[in-house]
């Protein structure tokens, strides 16, 4: 609706110049009939020039102004003053610049309202995509000096790493980014793509039971995150159409907005590695969190099952590492304490061996 209305006023802004041009500069050249005509034929091609240049005006505006509402969403003061400064300025030369305009005919008495407008807006925008040279005119960045913002993590820097981080469908199905994200161990912005909560919906509407409900849990994970007004969370409605592939889609996404990828999906995790990507895989802050034993170290544990081998019996760490019991067999459903006699480490996960102590 707003590209429909900047063509419109294009389109009347540029009827309007052929109209005046040809009555300029034409009008000793052509009398009567053929007056007419080239009227008519400068007001069809200026108003043809004035709607291709408010499709692309348009365009453009729609975009800086999305891009702008997901980059300023909180404005620092600094910002705030700046956003004031570069909008007075604006107002000030749309005035300017509408006076010479406002002889044209017809829609002269509307020109000075829409330039002083867009004028406005590049004013604001200008005025905050230069804010360090504003910020050292105006004598704003004191505090910042002394306490200096802190950027993207780079190598070497030291620096906390802020840059937004996008979920993927993996992820939010997995359900265990809602509670990490509560928690505050992911910080900054959280990114939601569009085309991931349509991969959602889509999963969500299957007609095979198990998908339809992981589909509906990530929806309502996603509905959880949205509700918590302590989250920075954004929906990003930026589609790739040249890619049907939502991983693809993903890490330009993250190359646009120089983002890092969340997930626990593996072939994922290696493509973004590969395309220069950073990436937070869920399935490794789980085993970074999984808790430490040590061989000849005792605890309790409840047999759970009857292992592969013989005589062997199966019991579970809280984290899930898997713990095998040498003659647990006949100790199925009861707690006894073990003694760790060995750790494997595997590309699954771990695996802890053990025995009964006491000769339990």
């Amino acid at each position: 609706m707003i590209l429909l209305i900047f063509k419109v006023v294009f389109l009347i802004v540029g009827a309007g110049a052929g109209y005046y041009l040809v009555n300029i500069f034409l009008t000793d050249y052509l009398k009567g009939n053929f007056l007419l005509i080239g009227l008519f034929i400068g007001i069809i091609i200026f108003a043809f020039l004035g709607y291709l240049f408010g499709t692309f005006i348009g365009r453009r505006i729609i975009k800086d102004v999305t891009e702008t509402d997901r980059r300023v969403k909180n404005i620092p003061g600094n910002n705030l003053i700046i956003g004031l400064v570069g909008l007075t300025t604006g107002i000030v030369l749309g005035l300017l610049v509408s006076v010479a305009l406002r002889s044209i005919p017809f829609v002269g008495i509307f020109i000075p309202i829409f330039v002083v407008l867009v004028f406005s807006y590049a004013g604001i925008i200008l005025a905050l995509r230069n804010k360090e040279l504003l910020v050292s005119i105006f004598k704003l960045n004191k505090k910042e000096k002394e306490y200096p913002e802190i950027s993207y993590k780079e190598k070497g820097t030291g620096k906390l790493n802020t840059k937004p981080k996008i979920l993927d469908t993996s992820s939010i199905i997995d359900g265990r980014i809602a509670d990490i994200i509560v928690a505050g161990f992911i910080e900054g912005e959280i990114i939601i793509p569009g085309f991931i909560v349509n991969e959602l919906q889509s999963i969500a509407d299957s007609s095979d039971n198990l998908k339809r409900l992981k589909g509906r849990s990530g929806l309502d994970i996603l509905q959880k995150l949205r509700d918590n007004k302590n989250l920075n969370i954004s929906f990003v409605e930026k589609d790739f159409t040249e890619s049907n592939n939502v991983d693809s889609k993903l890490i330009l996404l993250a190359k646009e907005l120089e983002a890092i990828i969340v997930t626990s999906d593996y072939n994922l995790n290696k493509v973004a590695k590969l395309k220069g990507i950073t990436v937070l895989n869920i399935n490794d802050l789980q085993n970074a969190l999984k808790l430490i034993v040590f061989p000849g170290e005792r605890m309790r544990v409840e047999v759970i099952k009857e292992g592969k081998e013989k005589e062997q019996g199966v019991a579970y760490l809280e984290d899930g590492t898997m713990i095998v019991i040498e003659g647990g067999k006949k100790l199925v459903g009861k707690e006894i304490e073990i003694l760790i006699t060995g750790i494997l480490q595997t590309p699954a996960g771990r695996m802890i061996f053990s025995k009964a102590a006491n000769g339990e």
